[in-house]
């Protein structure tokens, strides 16, 4: 080998060994002389140990992204090097893994103790035990208030005296800074809230709030959240005093490459005044970092920041991490049976990929409610998205696995509807923007079409009622038709209030779960289901 060319390839190997050996630089430096860093994280959903690389739930955290020992970790950092932090989260830390299926709030309650957040709100998901088992987990032990300016509940409701105030004071950086919660305030339809969990209007709450902490002397406020990014962005504009608002509910990603918007928001007050506008996406894979600064008259005068990916190498807090080693061992029982296996490939699938379009996971349910239907006259099945909450993986499906996916303990149900109600619980599901969300309906032996440009209520262009043979006829408003339906839906969660008018037909109500588990077994290996029953023009 000639010498010039020896010593180029020399160059280049050191050149390489040198950038590999090189630690990890940070994308972004967290400022830590900022008046006011704001940490924050937003339905976290009970991902305890963050999530894998196809964006499902983790039960070991050293090899995952997020985690709640990697939130920790970067708040103590953040404290510990003299930053003037406020860590907040914006609610649904409720749901979502088989770690909450198994062990519901008390899971919760221990890790309360744990992560040092100074405050949270309560999201919706929150109530899906009922106002009882909230009352509870509110009287547990925990390093942070949980706030919720908004929620008055009535006699007879457990949480009458439950301790959620309106709003803290903390001093930080030598400045007071007032922390306000919204809760959520639509559980009585979203979960299982009582009769008498009642809420205030959203901006009476704040203005009135606003000014309690104002006569304190405080300039510096923030609010915290569970309604979601339109109606944070809403609030902003409506209330003066507010700074920030950190908000949760609609899963959003704000930064680079987001349809929703940069990171932050802002948004003018009624007296011109800024108001930054952040979220987090879900699921513990991302932490806000926001770093504000302030005049002497509490107005902000500049900002930074980003929503933060925690990677696999971050640091973990070492306590948090062996209490997730703890409650993994509480699940191996389920996650050991096996009830079922496919090899099907069908495109994206999970929890976000279900509210965007027809999903494997949620097709997968619709029939196997489908199949248990036609024993009682049923033509048809449909499923609210929302009610998938992780994909069912090619390979060997275990208990663990259908109960990640589908937690809630949702009974299946026959009813009848007249073709008038069935498109109309079409319409409600395709209302929201983009003509997705949560309540979209996945379906089995039933297509539509549906052009998400035009004006909610007119979106469904055709909607099919499908044989066992594949062959088609069309959706008549006058007929009737014998439905499988979750029971949530039924009750009117999401808002079908259309469904809560239906005619009961006598048949047993196995629970989602449990049905699946049949399904699988009786099918196993599982074969491809037909697709394209939901079309978008």
């Amino acid at each position: 080998m000639k010498k010039p060319l020896f010593k180029a390839i020399l160059v280049c190997c050191s050149i390489f060994l040198l950038a590999c050996c090189a630690p990890r630089q940070p994308r972004h430096a967290v400022d830590t002389k900022a008046d006011l860093l704001i940490l924050h994280t937003n339905d976290t959903h009970s991902h305890i140990a963050g999530i894998d690389k196809d964006g499902g739930a983790c039960f070991d955290d050293k090899d995952c992204r997020g985690g709640l020992a990697r939130i920790a970790a970067a708040i103590k950092d953040a404290k510990a090097q003299g930053a003037n932090v406020l860590a907040l989260d914006a609610g649904d830390m409720f749901q979502g893994t088989l770690f909450y299926s198994v062990n519901k709030w008390p899971l919760l309650a221990e890790f309360n103790k744990l992560v040092p957040w100074d405050a949270s709100t309560l999201g919706n998901h929150e109530w899906d035990e009922g106002c009882a088992e909230l009352a509870k987990y509110l009287e547990s032990k925990r390093l942070f208030p949980i706030l919720a300016a908004n929620l008055k509940p009535e006699k007879g409701c457990p949480l009458l005296y439950s301790d959620t105030p309106a709003y803290i004071i903390r001093e930080i950086g030598g400045q007071k800074v007032g922390v306000i919660g919204l809760s959520n305030d639509e559980v009585v339809g979203l979960a299982s809230a009582c009769p008498q969990t009642k809420f205030s209007d959203r901006v009476a709450t704040v203005k009135a709030a606003v000014k309690e902490l104002e006569t304190q002397g405080v300039k510096r406020i923030v609010l915290v959240t569970h309604i979601g990014l339109p109606d944070d962005r809403k609030l902003a504009r409506s209330v003066d005093g507010i700074d920030v608002i950190v908000g949760g509910h609609t899963h959003s990603y704000l930064g680079p490459n987001s349809k929703e918007g940069p990171y932050p928001i802002v948004e003018k007050s009624p007296s011109g005044q800024p108001v930054l506008v952040v979220t987090a996406k879900r699921a513990t894979q991302y932490l806000g970092e926001l770093a504000c600064n302030f005049d002497q008259n509490g107005v902000l005068t500049s900002w930074s920041g980003y929503a933060r990916e925690l990677e696999p190498e971050d640091p973990r807090d070492e306590a948090v991490s062996a209490k997730i080693a703890q409650f993994a061992q509480s699940l191996n029982e389920y996650r050991a049976h096996k009830i079922g296996s496919h090899n099907i490939q069908l495109g994206p699938d999970g929890m976000d990929a279900c509210r965007e379009n027809e999903c494997l996971t949620g097709l997968i349910m619709a029939d196997a409610m489908l199949d248990f239907g036609r024993h009682y006259g049923a033509r048809f099945a449909l499923l609210n998205s929302g009610g998938v909450r992780a994909s069912l993986k090619a390979g060997d499906i275990s208990q663990g696995d259908i109960l990640s996916a589908f937690p809630f303990g949702t009974k299946v149900v026959i009813r009848e509807y007249s073709g008038e109600q069935i498109w109309e619980a079409l319409e409600h599901g395709v209302a929201d923007e983009g003509a997705k969300g949560p309540q979209m309906l996945q379906t089995a032996g039933l297509r539509y079409i549906v052009d998400g440009s035009k004006a909610p209520g007119k979106r469904v262009l055709k909607a099919e009622i499908l044989d066992k043979n594949g062959q088609s006829s069309p959706l008549r408003a006058k007929k009737r038709y014998i439905v499988a339906v979750p029971s949530y839906l039924v009750e009117g969660g999401d808002f079908f209030t259309m469904l809560t008018h239906g005619k009961r037909i006598d048949s047993p109500e196995p629970v989602d779960a449990d049905l699946l588990s049949k399904y699988l077994s009786e099918h196993n290996p599982l074969s491809q289901p037909q697709n394209k029953r939901l079309i978008r023009k």
